[in-house]
């Protein structure tokens, strides 16, 4: 379990939270981006034609994915407020126990002592309430992490279906490109995420 009363560890651990709330943005803004990339898609390979009759059903597959990726992203940014305000009150009542702790060991009393197990357990309960708030964001991350496999199974089709759309080869791989292009940006923020999460929760056990 975390030394709480290590006053750097603690505010490192409030900085890995606020890193992970800051990544998400990236992960929201490619998924949108792939969910743009579907609508111009369909509508190239609508204008393709037969050439493009391959294309079609993974433009389908493109929105499905990125809206999948959206919704979860968009669940995990309703849960970042709370995130923070989790690891803010961890940060509060670490410090706090670390005084106690501190007046502790100059004055014995009943009532120092009942203050000092009382910042106790104010501690153990905000580093619970946090560790589970980051077991639910991994979840979310892992969902995502799926996803993005998916993408990139869908890339590689979308590219050989791009190269039997005649005239439109060259845009519909350029959405190809795209597409992998995006789910290797958002991967390497989920697993960077992942990575900052797995260790908080260790922290905190």
């Amino acid at each position: 379990m975390m030394t709480l009363s290590d006053d750097t560890k603690v505010v490192e651990n409030f900085v890995r939270v606020a890193q992970i709330i800051a990544n998400l943005e990236s992960i929201l803004t490619q998924a949108k981006n792939l969910s743009l990339t579907a609508k111009n898609a369909r509508v190239v390979a609508l204008r393709a034609g037969d050439a493009a009759l391959g294309f079609k059903p993974i433009t389908n597959f493109i929105d499905e994915f990125s809206e999948q990726t959206i919704n979860s992203t968009t669940k995990i940014a309703d849960l970042s407020n709370q995130l923070f305000n989790k690891a803010l009150k961890l940060v509060r009542s670490s410090q706090y126990y670390h005084q106690m702790t501190i007046l502790k060991s100059q004055m014995k009393s009943t009532q120092v002592e009942s203050m000092y197990q009382q910042a106790l357990k104010s501690q153990r309960r905000a580093a619970s309430q946090l560790s589970h708030a980051l077991s639910e964001l991994e979840n979310h991350f892992e969902d995502i992490q799926k996803q993005m496999q998916s993408a990139e199974y869908i890339a590689v089709t979308s590219r050989v279906e791009a190269t039997n759309a005649g005239d439109f080869s060259d845009s519909l791989q350029s959405v190809s490109d795209f597409i992998a292009s995006a789910a290797k940006t958002i991967k390497t923020a989920v697993v960077y995420n992942l990575s900052e999460i797995h260790t908080l929760r260790g922290v905190l056990r």
